[in-house]
């Protein structure tokens, strides 16, 4: 699924659509500067040829375009013919062109068509069409399902109808244009939006924008279908009783350990790979597998098999008048795309809580992994057929594959992604379709006056150094600063330092404790690192995490039992404990059987998510006869609403 040969296409044809270069219902001078930067880029940097295209309504001085190029040690010349193009390209000079709708020379064709004949007669490896649309939708933009396609081989460009055929939105001349280009020119040519940023340099550097047409046909299914397919796999899966679904995932728990030396082997080739590319080593230790693994993974999906099914579960019932019943139930969210890097044990945990809660999956795992992934994936759906086909459970493989999904929000209800910082907040950045998940893991422990010593130490060690890249680490070490005068803050950070700790102080530790200064007070290190700062009391302590914390986890390490409370009341994250290390933020080890992952989001599901963070509600309503509003109107009948027991 991914566009091929972008690297080799050397003479690049940029045609400037007119709604590109407007601002506000003005020309904008700023997007012709963007225009000229990015072309220069590609000759500078990339010793590629640029071949630029304005439209007639833009009537800028040749001063404007020479002044623009001069910031970057480069020339322009005004174009006419295919051998103006040569001379000028050959001299080192970047061809500019304004196209218009009358006349036969190549300055002066029709603006869509003409710019075909000058990408086809200057022999251009790519035709880039920026224009104020992201592309070529199936149908309407507004069509509900209506989507923007990833690629269009020619012999398709027929189904679109004519140029005035609605939802094409000015597509039509466009897609004859670059059509002819593909079928004639031998070229490939890409339809983008020019209001995109930096669109032409990421285009070039492969980034899946627009809609590529070209001779060929993609390999792999296109987006559209794999969303079909994952509808499809939903509708298999509400086709399963509760019986046929707990056999299913008995099934995927038996066969992680009866084929266990496969997953191991095929495990091993992905360390191979991360040993030659030096991959960082807290990924490294993610990404192995063990035995241990398995059989904890095999015992978790055992536990969500034997656990009561979750769908059609019953939260309330009521009486809207006499003989019709109102119910509310559970019924799953549809289809999930879970994003998750280089953690293969998240594979079956995420796909096991998805059968339970009857949701169907799509799923991206980190490349360093894809030996496992693809393993995994394979066993478990061989061990689930032929009750569920391998449409229910997808696995794609690159970050193109996942931008063009994150496009489909008429078929995907909900992107969850288990990664990196950067990660989560570039999926949130990027969809319209909502987001579960946590942007950061800067867990707190506060270590009271009424602490107890050797349990500080003790959990404050258990929360740093059990498994320090996990978002469920302590990141900041919080001190009351009583415990500086009797010494058991000098105790704690002693005890964290001799378990191989480095620390670093807030504004007051630094001068109180002697330490380095923290860089920021927000800030999640996934290594053997934490902040540590002192406070007045359990209040500052409360201030300090809503201010700098990301309402992931916190731990109070105190005995008086108001403190606790005050703690336990007033923090507001997705978890908060007393007396307990803030690695126990986990779905395995809350009972959910498995997590999807940590959600600090504050609506639908918060903390760990497991089976009931993939449901939603569904209102069933039902007549003993026949009701209509008409009835009430006319007085036949009152409303009751009176709660009804839950059968």
């Amino acid at each position: 699924m991914s566009r091929s040969g972008i690297r080799s296409w050397k003479r690049i044809v940029v045609q400037v659509g007119e709604s590109v270069l407007q601002r506000d219902g003005s020309p904008s001078i700023g997007r012709v500067a963007y225009i000229v930067e990015a072309a220069s880029k590609l000759v500078k940097e990339q010793q590629r040829e640029a071949i630029l295209a304005f439209p007639p309504s833009f009537r800028a001085s040749p001063d404007l375009f020479t002044q623009l190029f001069a910031q970057y040690g480069l020339k322009c010349g005004q174009g006419g013919t295919a051998a103006q193009v040569a001379a000028l390209l050959q001299a080192g000079v970047t061809p500019i062109f304004h196209t218009n709708a009358d006349g036969t020379d190549l300055s002066q064709a029709g603006s869509d068509d003409g710019v075909a004949t000058l990408a086809m007669e200057s022999a251009a490896d790519l035709l880039l069409l920026l224009s104020g649309v992201d592309g070529v939708y199936s149908a309407p933009p507004t069509t509900k399902g209506a989507y923007l396609l990833d690629s269009l081989t020619t012999p398709d460009a027929a189904v679109y109808g004519p140029p005035s055929c609605a939802g094409r939105d000015g597509m039509g001349p466009k897609v004859d244009a670059a059509v002819r280009a593909v079928r004639d020119g031998r070229m490939e040519v890409i339809i983008a939006n020019g209001s995109t940023p930096d669109v032409v340099e990421r285009v070039l550097a492969g980034e899946r924008l627009g809609t590529l047409v070209t001779t060929h046909t993609a390999g792999g299914q296109s987006p559209h279908d794999l969303c079909e397919r994952a509808v499809q796999g939903r509708r298999d899966l509400m086709r399963l009783t509760a019986e046929q679904r707990s056999d299913l995932l008995t099934r995927v728990s038996k066969v992680l350990l009866d084929r266990s030396d496969e997953i191991l082997a095929a495990n091993k080739l992905d360390l191979e790979d991360a040993a030659r590319t030096n991959l960082d080593p807290h990924l490294l230790g993610r990404l192995k597998l063990t035995q241990a693994k398995l059989t904890t993974l095999s015992s978790g999906i055992a536990g969500i098999a034997a656990s009561a099914d979750p769908i059609g579960h019953v939260i309330a019932r009521r009486e809207v008048t006499e003989g019709l019943v109102l119910q509310q139930e559970t019924a799953p969210l549809g289809v999930l795309l879970v994003i998750f890097e280089s953690r293969p044990d998240a594979l079956p945990q995420v796909l096991s809580l998805a059968l339970r809660s009857g949701n169907a999956l799509i799923l991206k795992g980190g490349k360093e992994a894809r030996h496992s992934n693809q393993c995994l994936l394979d066993i478990i759906n061989q061990a689930l057929a032929p009750e569920l086909g391998d449409h229910a459970f997808q696995l794609i493989q690159t970050r193109e594959d996942v931008a063009a999904l994150l496009s489909m929000d008429a078929y995907v209800n909900l992107v969850i992604p288990r990664g990196s910082n950067e990660l989560v907040r570039s999926i949130q950045q990027s969809t319209k379709i909502p987001v579960m998940g946590h942007a950061d893991g800067i867990c707190h422990v506060y270590v009271d006056s009424s602490a107890d010593l050797e349990k500080a130490k003790s959990l404050v060690i258990d929360c740093k150094t059990d498994y320090p890249s996990a978002c469920n680490s302590m990141e900041t070490l919080l001190l009351h600063e009583s415990l500086l005068a009797d010494g058991r803050a000098e105790a704690l950070l002693a005890a964290l330092t001799s378990a191989g700790v480095t620390l670093y102080g807030g504004p007051r530790a630094v001068t109180a404790l002697q330490l380095e200064p923290a860089l920021s007070l927000s800030h999640e290190y996934g290594t053997l690192e934490a902040c540590v700062e002192i406070v007045d009391g359990v209040s500052e302590a409360i201030d300090w995490i809503a201010r700098y914390g990301s309402s992931h986890t916190e731990c109070i390490v105190a005995e008086d039992p108001e403190t606790v409370n005050t703690f336990l009341r007033l923090v507001d994250s997705a978890c908060v404990f007393h007396n307990t290390s803030t690695r126990f933020a986990d779905g395995y080890r809350f009972g959910l059987g498995a997590e999807v992952g940590i959600s600090t989001s504050r609506i639908h599901a918060r903390g760990p998510v497991g089976v009931q963070g993939l449901l939603t509600t569904r209102w069933l309503l039902r007549s003993k006869n026949i009701h209509t509003v008409a009835q009430h109107a006319a007085g036949s009948w009152d409303y009751t609403h009176r709660p009804l027991p839950i059968e």
